[in-house]
């Protein structure tokens, strides 16, 4: 009587295992390759199963880990290669989260290492002048008053930013890869805007403004009709439009 003889390494190594994913295609990879990662969800499907359902997962980002799997991490598992992502990529975050879910750690390290290399850049804008009240310019408060926000930049890093309070109607079909200058805030909170990009991880690299038309009358007055109805009314401050003014601030997240 023979005794039954296990498979070698070797054979288990060279076994082919099949991902099905969402589309109907499929992807063919060595299972020793799944293995680099020992304590992957990856790892321990391919152990035991020829076939793994991935319907459920991104398609395309499954793709991505597999390929990093492939060609950056070395059979003990070590990375020996910088993950280069497809052109235009810009789902940092998903991929992450996907490896995250196949606890893949040396390829989430590397789509990390990658992601902090690729800089985005938002710039906000406003048309802006003062509220004058209805004494002088001297004697009354005055407040900043903001027309609109406007905001420039990649379609999805705006989005994910300001999510809910970011009016795209002007642009609404835009891809998320494509860059647009026609979004704004549906708020005229300055400060909230820029809260929004420190919570993101964005830093005011520059800023500009034009001078308020105030300023370029070098101080000769401008006879208006309020000053004409009005005696008291001697001054050009009391038009708000004196005072317009647009200012933009460029801000930058690098990691």
């Amino acid at each position: 009587m023979q005794n039954s003889v296990a498979p070698s390494n070797g054979n288990r190594s060279s076994r082919i295992v099949r991902l099905r994913l969402s589309t109907g295609h499929r992807i063919e990879v060595f299972a020793h390759v799944l293995c680099r990662e020992p304590n992957s969800l990856l790892a321990e499907l391919a152990g035991r199963q020829p076939i793994i359902e991935c319907a459920h997962r991104d398609g395309r980002l499954v793709r991505l880990l597999v390929n990093c799997l492939r060609h950056c991490l070395s059979e003990d598992g070590r990375p020996v290669k910088k993950f280069v992502p497809p052109e235009q990529f810009d789902d940092w975050r998903q991929l992450i989260t996907e490896a995250q879910y196949w606890r893949l750690p040396n390829v989430e390290q590397l789509v990390r290492d990658a992601s902090s290399g690729v800089a985005s850049t938002i710039t906000i804008g406003y048309h802006g002048t003062l509220a004058l009240g209805r004494g002088t310019f001297s004697n009354d408060v005055n407040f900043r008053k903001i027309d609109r926000i406007l905001v420039s930049g990649k379609a999805r890093a705006c989005r994910e930013v300001f999510g809910r309070f970011l009016n795209e109607t002007r642009d609404w079909d835009i891809d998320n890869a494509r860059y647009t200058s026609r979004f704004y805030l549906i708020h005229t909170f300055l400060e909230k805007a820029f809260d929004a990009l420190a919570a993101h991880r964005y830093t005011l690299v520059s800023s500009s403004s034009t001078t308020p038309r105030c300023a370029k009358s070098s101080g000769r007055r401008v006879h208006t009709k309020a000053n004409t109805n009005n005696n008291n009314n001697n001054s050009s401050y009391h038009d708000e439009r004196k005072f317009s003014h647009f200012s933009q601030f460029v801000f930058v997240r690098t990691s």
